[in-house]
């Protein structure tokens, strides 16, 4: 077992035989995540061992992730947003692509709360695994942005138009059943380590080069594939509207 932590010092990727376990490691702000977060996160992907068949992303704690941390609003990243919203929206958004793009099986578990970011991340999953109690949610609306993490062709996938409407433009929290009745989490489980190992079980035994393709198969034909640019032109024109000028 091999055990690192990233750039930022607020991940951590621990390497068990052919399981990597990716974990926010920020539990006194409930994972909040930060730009900083995001550049780990696509570099972890991009040097995820070919020796791994499963990943795991997870956040320590009681929360999965409460989603970006509003404290560097106040500092360098409007800066960043400002000068170069289509560069900045870019790069955080490679730190979510590169689960997509993986040939292993990437499993979210959930608990507690999953929101704004902490959701997208989780969506960037293949499946999601949540404790019964967790829920999710989308609050991008409430600061006057919209998702643009890949989330919205995810949820999209998964929902359809009119339940991803109503729960992004709420900021409604979706319960953790009614997302599984909802095809959304593909299990529950109490004890959520029990849940990944039952499912890397049944997976285990299916030919890994398959379910590789399969992967490139579907992520193909999904809508989602194509939500980035969209999402990233969108916000760069919300993002002028709320600074009171147009972005280049």
């Amino acid at each position: 077992m091999t055990t690192s932590v990233s750039e930022s010092g607020h991940i951590q990727v621990t390497i068990d035989n052919d399981i990597a376990r990716v974990t926010l490691s920020r539990p006194e702000v409930r994972n909040a995540q930060t730009p900083e977060m995001w550049r780990d996160l696509g570099a972890i992907a991009s040097g995820m061992p070919d020796t791994v068949r499963f990943v795991v992303l997870a956040g320590e704690g009681q929360d999965f992730s409460a989603g970006l941390d509003r404290t560097v609003l106040g500092g360098s990243m409007v800066t960043d947003l400002q000068a170069d919203p289509h560069g900045f929206i870019s790069t955080a958004q490679q730190g979510f692509a590169a689960w997509t793009r993986l040939p292993q099986v990437v499993i979210a578990v959930v608990q507690g709360n999953a929101i704004g970011a902490g959701f997208q991340l989780a969506l960037a999953s293949d499946l999601i695994i949540a404790a019964p109690d967790a829920r999710f949610a989308m609050r991008e609306t409430s600061i006057g942005l919209v998702p643009d993490l890949g989330g919205t062709g995810a949820l999209i996938d998964a929902l359809g138009y009119r339940r991803t409407f109503a729960l992004c433009a709420t900021g409604e929290f979706l319960s953790a059943q009614k997302a599984h009745d909802w095809g959304l989490v593909f299990a529950l489980a109490e004890e959520l380590d029990g849940g990944v190992t039952e499912v890397v079980d049944r997976l285990r035994g299916v030919d890994a080069g398959s379910v590789g393709d399969l992967k490139t198969l579907l992520r193909q034909v999904a809508r989602d594939l194509d939500s980035w640019d969209t999402e990233r032109e969108v916000q760069v024109h919300r993002l002028g509207t709320l600074f009171g000028s147009s972005p280049a």
